[in-house]
C-alpha cells in the first residue's frame, strides 16, 4: 500500500472517532471552503482537541515521536 493511502486511512480513522459534532463541523468546513475567507484552523480546532490529544499522546505514539526527534534533530 502507497503511503499516501495510508494517510487517507489514518485521516479517516481519526475523523470517525471525532465527536459527531466536530465531524458535522468539519463537514460544514469542507463544503463551504471556497467561501470562507482567512479560515484557520482554530476555528474548528477546539472541537476536535480531546479526541487528538488521546491519539498524539497514546504511550504507542512515542515511537512516532522518537522516529521525528532522530530525522529532525535540534542544532
Amino acid at each position: 500500500m502507497e503511503a499516501a493511502q495510508y494517510t487517507a486511512q489514518s485521516f479517516y480513522a481519526a475523523y470517525r472517532q471525532l465527536p459527531v459534532d466536530a465531524q458535522l463541523a468539519f463537514r460544514n468546513l469542507l463544503d463551504k471552503e471556497s467561501e470562507i475567507e482567512g479560515y484557520t484552523n482554530a476555528e474548528w480546532l477546539s472541537l476536535t482537541d480531546p479526541v487528538l490529544r488521546n491519539l498524539w499522546e497514546a504511550p504507542e505514539e512515542d515511537y512516532w515521536d522518537e522516529l521525528y526527534a532522530k530525522q529532525h534533530p535540534r542544532d
